[in-house]
């Protein structure tokens, strides 16, 4: 009997042990089918460099899955199928766009889903596909990486242009131009300096000859004889100094209009002819003093030397 009663005792642990192991694998397949996780899939057009199966997967920056699968599409090996599992009640929406990212420096690459509209409805309860498909957007760099030789051809062009202007001919060439435009800025600044000088001469020649004018009219009635006579000579010779002195205006007017074409050579000869004129209104302002003090006296000396107006 006791025999009897171990074998039943036995026999009972083992298929209570047996039951337990059955109940056990029936939970946890239904916990990993069932549960926790939702399946998607990603179809990327092109290379998708540095991802691997295990990789990570981010929403909106949150770690919520990883890679379960990765293959080419049979129909169209320029598509890669990627299956991915991602936590249960992850709100992937019908616009929400799945891209690589690459991670620091090592390459290695992950999966980036963003979010999406918020009213938009989500994607598992829209799709009847046991994996719903996610959208996928091409990733900048790998766009940029695609069109980099591209980059390099125009970039080597570029700089062959920029060699081929900054020869040395060229230098020398814009050098020497550089060089003139400098001689010519300075020449031009002399002679608007000297045209300036030149209408304040004239300027003071003109009040002069107005002063001589003023003075002669009223020395008139003081003089007599011989003085007289010189009075109304140098009223006369104001009057054509005054006109003189407004065609001197109209020329250096003139002139100053065409600096183009007053040269090294020409600059001398004008530069003179101001000087002669500059000593004229001093002379004349000289003139005018002497006649103010002592009219009589002034006017009714003998000549002395003859100024005369360079022409």
């Amino acid at each position: 009997m006791e025999r009897h009663a171990s074998y039943a005792l036995v026999g009972i642990i083992s298929t209570a042990l047996l039951v337990a192991a059955i109940v056990f694998v029936v939970w946890l397949g239904g916990s990993r089918l069932g549960g926790s996780d939702d399946p998607y899939r990603i179809i990327f057009h092109g290379p998708v460099r540095g991802l691997s199966v295990g990789a990570e997967v981010q929403f909106n920056g949150i770690k919520v899955g990883q890679i379960e699968r990765i293959r080419l599409d049979e129909e169209d090996p320029n598509r890669v199928v990627t299956d991915i599992i991602l936590a249960r009640r992850t709100p992937v929406r019908i616009d929400s766009l799945a891209s690589t990212e690459t991670q620091g420096i090592s390459g290695v690459s992950i999966v980036q889903i963003s979010a999406g509209t918020p009213t938009k409805p989500l994607l598992r309860k829209v799709s009847r596909k046991r994996r719903p498909v996610i959208q996928s957007k091409p990733n900048a760099l790998s766009s940029l990486l695609q069109g980099g030789g591209q980059v390099v051809q125009n970039a080597g062009e570029a700089l062959q242009r920029v060699n081929r202007l900054l020869s040395d001919r060229n230098i020398d060439a814009i050098g020497g131009m550089v060089h003139d435009l400098k001689l010519t800025t300075q020449e031009l600044s002399a002679n608007r300096a000297m045209f300036g000088h030149a209408a304040s001469t004239l300027a003071k020649l003109d009040r002069a000859a107005d002063d001589i004018e003023r003075t002669a009219a009223s020395a008139r009635g003081i003089v007599d004889g011989d003085g007289r006579n010189a009075v109304v000579e140098v009223s006369g010779a104001a009057k054509e100094l005054k006109a003189a002195i407004a065609d001197a205006r109209l020329t250096i007017a003139d002139i100053g209009r065409q600096t183009d074409a007053i040269g090294t050579r020409t600059l001398p000869t004008v530069s003179a002819t101001m000087q002669s004129l500059q000593e004229t209104a001093e002379s004349l302002d000289a003139l005018v003093r002497q006649i103010r003090q002592n009219p009589r006296q002034a006017i009714g000396k003998d000549s002395g030397q003859e100024l005369e107006l360079p022409q």
